[in-house]
C-alpha cells in the first residue's frame, strides 16, 4: 500500500487552519514592519490542499483574490472540485497534481501555504517545497510551512515506532488503523504510571496521556502521523539552513507568543541570555519546551521585517474578540477578570480599559472594531463607572491588548467586511455554510476561519436555512426529521417515534443554535423569503462598511 493509496482510502481531514488566512498572515506581517498584500486582492498557493477545506472558504469570503491549491490524492481533489463547482467560484483552482511538476514559472504568489506535508515526505520532495517558495513567493510575501521538530518529537516518535511494530505484515490501511487501535486499548490498560513501591513514573503519564488522546482522535490523524511510511522531523536549525539554500528567511512563528522567551518563566530565561541571536534561542527555546510542532513563517532573504514591535502600530487595525466574561466586570479599579475563549480556554487581563474594550468586542463578535474609537468608548465606559483614573491609561491597555494577539485570544484586521451577529425571523446561513453542512465532514469553517464541529442536527439545521423558513416552521420541520432519522433522534434525545418529538427541539434550543452560527457568522442579512438575494449583499453574506 503507498502513501497515495492510503489518502484516497484515508482523505485527511480539510478544515481551515486559522494560522494559514491571507488576513492573519498579512497582519503579521505588517505588524512585524512588512509591506505585504491586501488580503482583499492577492495571489495564494497552498501545496498539499486536500479536498480544500482551508482555501475554498478564503475564495468563498475574498472574492477578489486569486487561489490555487495542488493535490496528489485523486479522490480528495475530486471532493473539492465537486464543492468548488457547486459553490460557482472562479477564483480557486484544485488541481489533482504531484508537488514535484508545479509550474515553476507562474506569476508569484503572495502567500504560499504548505499545511501538513514537508514532514511526511521524502527529502527530495521536502528540498523541491523549499524551492518552490523560494522561486514563487511574490517581493512581498509570506511562506507557511508545518511541521514536526526534533527532539519534542521523540516523545511521539516513541508510540510510532511501538504502533509501527504491532502493524507489521498488514498492508491494508483498514486493517492497520484497527490493529493500531487495538494497541492503544492495550497500552491504556497496561500502563502504569507508578513504579511497584508507589514512587511516580513522570515518562509514563507522558505515554498514557497521548495513548488516551490517540484512542478518540479522527482516524485520518492517527494514520497519517502514525502509521504512514514516511514522518521524518527536524531540529529547527536543520530547517533554517535548507530555507537558505532556497533564498528564504525566517520572518516568525504564526503563534507568537512561542517566541518571547519570558513565556518559558524567568529561570528558562535567563539560562537563555547569552546563547546567540534569534535563530539560536528559537532552537534553544525547542530544547526548553521539548517543542514537538512548528508553523514557521519565511520571506525571501532580502525582505526587511523589524522584530522590534512598535505597540502604536495596533491603531492601523481593527480588532475582533471571540471571548465571554465569566463574572462580572470591575471597571472601576485593577482586578483580574476572567474571559472564556471559544475553544474553552481561559485568558486574564487586569486594566479595566482592556475589560470595558473586550466587552465591546463581545457584544458586536464576528464583526471587528477600529481600535482609536474602541478605546475613547472604553474610556467613557470606565470613567463613567467610577475608574476614571484608569480611563486615560491607554498604553496599559495597549500592552495588555498586544499580549492578547499574541497568544491569539483577539485578532487584528484591516479589513471592513461586516456580519450579521443576530438572528432574524428568516434565518439564511451562506450557500457554504450549507454546503459544508451537507458534505458530511462535521464542520464548518466561521468568517474568521475557525473550523466549527457539527453534529448531525446543527448540521441538518444549517441545511435547512434557505431563507425560506421562520423560527416556527424550522421547528416543525426539524421534528419531522427527527422522527424518521435515527442518527437525529440519537443527538436530539428523541424518545422515539411517535413520541411527542416535536418537544424534543424546543424554542431554547434552536435559538441557541442560530445564535453560536450568528456568532460564528454563518447567517447572511435577514430578509423575507424570495427568489432572489438581497441587492445589498454579496455572494458571501457580508456587508461593507
Amino acid at each position: 500500500m503507498t502513501t497515495l493509496d492510503s489518502y484516497d482510502q484515508i482523505p485527511y481531514e480539510s478544515f481551515a487552519i486559522p494560522e494559514t488566512h491571507p488576513d492573519y498572515l498579512a497582519t503579521l506581517g505588517r505588524l512585524l514592519g512588512l509591506t505585504t498584500a491586501d488580503p482583499e486582492h492577492c495571489r495564494v498557493l497552498e501545496l498539499g490542499a486536500a479536498s480544500g477545506g482551508n482555501l475554498i472558504p478564503m475564495a468563498f469570503h475574498l472574492p477578489r483574490s486569486e487561489f490555487v491549491g495542488v493535490e496528489l490524492s485523486a479522490e480528495q481533489a475530486r471532493r473539492g472540485q465537486a464543492m468548488i463547482a457547486e459553490l460557482g467560484l472562479t477564483n480557486l483552482r484544485l488541481l489533482h497534481q504531484d508537488i514535484l511538476a508545479v509550474e515553476e514559472t507562474q506569476a508569484p504568489f503572495d502567500f504560499i501555504l504548505v499545511h501538513g506535508v514537508y514532514s511526511w515526505v521524502p527529502d527530495a520532495v521536502k528540498e523541491h517545497i523549499l524551492h518552490l517558495c523560494g522561486r514563487l513567493l511574490s517581493e512581498r510575501g509570506i511562506a507557511y510551512v508545518s511541521y514536526n521538530v526534533l527532539p519534542g518529537w521523540r516523545q511521539r516518535g516513541m508510540l510510532r515506532d511501538m504502533l509501527l511494530f504491532h502493524c507489521r505484515g498488514a498492508a491494508a490501511p483498514g486493517e492497520r488503523l484497527s490493529r493500531a487501535r487495538d494497541l492503544l486499548d492495550r497500552l491504556a490498560r497496561g500502563i502504569s504510571v507508578k513504579h511497584p513501591d508507589g514512587q511516580p513514573r513522570p515518562e509514563a503519564e507522558t505515554l498514557r496521556r497521548e495513548v488516551e488522546y490517540l484512542r478518540t482522535a479522527r482516524p485520518s490523524y492517527l494514520y497519517h502521523e502514525y502509521l504512514e511510511e514516511t514522518n521524518s522531523p527536524e531540529l529547527f536549525s536543520d530547517v533554517m539552513a535548507r530555507a537558505r539554500r532556497h533564498g528564504l528567511a525566517f520572518l516568525a512563528e504564526s503563534k507568537l507568543h512561542t517566541m518571547f522567551a519570558s513565556t518559558l518563566g524567568a529561570a528558562a530565561e535567563a539560562a537563555l541570555d547569552g546563547l546567540g541571536g534569534q535563530l539560536v534561542q528559537e532552537q534553544y527555546m525547542d530544547f526548553l519546551r521539548l517543542r514537538a510542532f512548528r508553523q514557521t513563517l519565511f520571506v525571501r532573504s532580502d525582505a526587511q521585517p523589524c522584530l522590534e514591535i512598535d505597540l502604536e502600530r495596533l491603531y492601523d487595525f481593527s480588532i475582533h474578540a471571540d471571548l465571554t466574561p465569566l463574572q462580572r466586570v470591575h471597571l472601576n479599579r485593577v482586578k483580574r477578570q476572567e474571559f472564556a475563549t471559544a475553544d474553552g480556554g481561559r485568558l486574564q487581563v487586569e486594566h479595566p480599559l482592556t475589560k470595558a474594550v473586550l466587552e465591546g468586542l463581545a457584544r458586536v463578535y464576528p464583526n471587528a472594531m477600529p481600535l482609536a474609537p474602541l478605546l475613547d468608548t472604553a474610556a467613557k465606559e470606565v470613567a463613567g463607572a467610577g475608574g476614571r483614573r484608569y480611563a486615560d491609561e491607554r498604553d496599559a491597555c495597549l500592552s495588555e491588548l498586544f499580549n492578547l494577539y499574541i497568544s491569539q485570544g483577539i485578532g487584528l484586521t484591516r479589513r471592513a467586511a461586516r456580519w450579521p451577529h443576530q438572528v432574524g425571523a428568516w434565518p439564511r446561513a451562506t450557500p457554504l455554510a450549507r454546503a459544508q453542512a451537507a458534505s458530511g465532514e462535521g464542520h464548518v469553517a466561521s468568517v474568521r476561519h475557525r473550523s466549527l464541529g457539527l453534529d448531525a442536527l446543527s448540521a441538518r439545521l444549517l441545511m435547512l436555512l434557505d431563507g425560506t423558513r421562520d423560527l416556527n416552521s424550522l421547528l416543525t420541520d426539524l421534528a419531522s426529521e427527527i422522527r424518521t432519522d435515527p442518527k437525529l433522534a440519537a443527538v436530539s434525545g428523541s424518545p422515539g417515534e411517535g413520541e411527542g418529538c416535536s418537544e424534543q427541539i424546543a424554542p431554547a434550543s434552536l435559538e441557541r443554535l442560530l445564535g453560536i452560527f450568528a456568532r460564528a457568522g454563518l447567517l447572511v442579512v435577514d430578509a423575507q423569503p424570495s427568489d432572489s438575494e438581497p441587492a445589498a449583499q454579496g455572494r458571501n453574506g457580508s456587508t461593507d462598511g
